[in-house]
């Protein structure tokens, strides 16, 4: 899957750049290298990674105000990679052993005083369920005694990110009603779940529904900004296309969000003012940022995770929406390779410097095995593999074809 993905997205940049070059597309072409300041970089990452977990993520609040991506609970081990590209939320944290416990609540001996699972107030943000983890318990214990210990992670919501004018990720509030439901999602089985799976599964849909609706506005502002600085009828086309693919998307995952939590979801009114790229260079950069690694990884979860549940109807639409966020990676590679022909400077300096973001977070991610969940792997792996091969590849191309430029006009 991911030398096909890889492969894809190359032949999508060689269609707008006929330069570039497809070497990296073999399995036995070396671990990429690109250069930071003025050190040159290789980056070596986990080889695999399992399913995401199942983690208990925020619900929606109903209203019909647009709601600010939620903030999350504070921890040392959120956003291990580089700003610009954050790692799914993750984290850590400790609280006294109970007194009276549940033995089927209970985690594993020698810990048997320690919940298997507990809430971490999340302050202005949502509360967080972590899973007990022995290993920091053992190490927090040479501090407090009683000590139990746990590990959280929020799976990064998929589709590509509507912006407001401050640059804020930005989604509709929740609210009831049954509109919004794609029959065909509503028939994935709930009864082998208890109330608290049920309850995570329905909090993780909510959020993801939520995002999923407003990547319909994302590449609704996306297509704006494609005409503004003229771009291509086909690349208008297929952003016209994946802002349907979106409506899709928001029906499906509302209509998860429905039949795990047991009530009709949609979302209310979106009152976000999305912020428009001034220049070309700020489009290239947003769709390098949002799609080009966005829409790469989601594309890899989703097929990940399709391809490990056992519930056929899941895997289905999971699987499908998987292939929609492959082939809209795809059209953001294109885009990016478009504002890299215009010649303009900046565009390349732009991409030049999202790339190093992406060699910087490869060596974060890498140095934190510790604290690496299955999702920070796969991300890993996706960097690596598709998205660093592909902007070497890219900013490569750009380099020939200026070059090529140079020289005959010097002849």
């Amino acid at each position: 899957m991911i030398s096909s993905q890889r492969a894809r997205y190359l032949g999508a940049i060689a269609s707008v750049l006929p330069s570039v070059t497809l070497v990296a597309c073999s399995k036995d072409a070396p671990p990429p290298t690109t250069t930071t300041g003025s050190a040159t970089a290789a980056v070596t990452a986990p080889a695999s990674a399992s399913a995401p977990a199942t983690a208990t993520a925020p619900a929606t609040a109903s209203g019909s105000a647009t709601a600010t991506a939620p903030a999350l609970p504070p921890s040392g081990l959120v956003g291990l990679g580089h700003p610009n590209f954050p790692s799914c939320p993750s984290g850590a944290f400790c609280v006294s052993e109970q007194a009276k416990l549940d033995a089927k609540q209970a985690a594993p001996a020698p810990f048997a005083k320690c919940a298997a699972t507990a809430k971490q107030a999340g302050g202005v943000g949502p509360d967080v369920t972590g899973n007990f983890n022995a290993e920091n318990t053992k190490t927090e214990r040479a501090k407090t005694a009683n000590a139990c210990c746990y590990t959280w992670v929020i799976p990064c919501p998929g589709g590509r990110l509507l912006r407001d004018a401050t640059g804020a990720p930005a989604v509709a509030r929740v609210t009831t009603r049954r509109d919004w439901l794609l029959e065909a999602a509503s028939a994935v089985s709930t009864a082998h779940l208890d109330d608290a799976a049920r309850a995570a599964q329905a909090a993780y849909w909510t959020q993801e529904a939520a995002f999923e609706h407003a990547s319909i506005a994302s590449f609704a502002q996306l297509t704006l900004d494609l005409m503004a600085f003229g771009a291509p009828p086909d690349l208008l086309a297929d952003a016209q296309r994946a802002a349907l693919d979106e409506i899709e998307h928001a029906r499906i995952t509302f209509a998860l969000a429905t039949a795990y939590g047991g009530e009709a979801l949609g979302p209310s009114a979106l009152a976000a003012r999305p912020g428009s790229c001034r220049t070309l260079a700020d489009l290239a950069r947003t769709t390098f940022v949002d799609a080009c690694v966005g829409e790469s990884v989601a594309s890899a979860q989703l097929a990940e995770r399709a391809r490990e549940t056992a519930d056929p109807v899941l895997s289905r639409l999971l699987a499908t929406m998987g292939e929609d966020e492959e082939r809209h990676a795809e059209l953001a590679w294109r885009i990016v390779a478009w504002t890299l022909r215009s010649g303009d400077p900046a565009v390349a300096s732009a991409l030049a410097a999202v790339r190093d973001d992406v060699v910087d977070e490869l060596v974060s991610l890498t140095h934190a095995t510790a604290a690496a969940s299955a999702i920070d792997e796969l991300r890993a792996m996706v960097l690596r593999e598709i998205v660093l091969p592909c902007a070497i590849a890219l900013l490569d191309a750009h380099e020939e074809a200026v070059s090529r430029v140079s020289e005959s006009l010097r002849a």
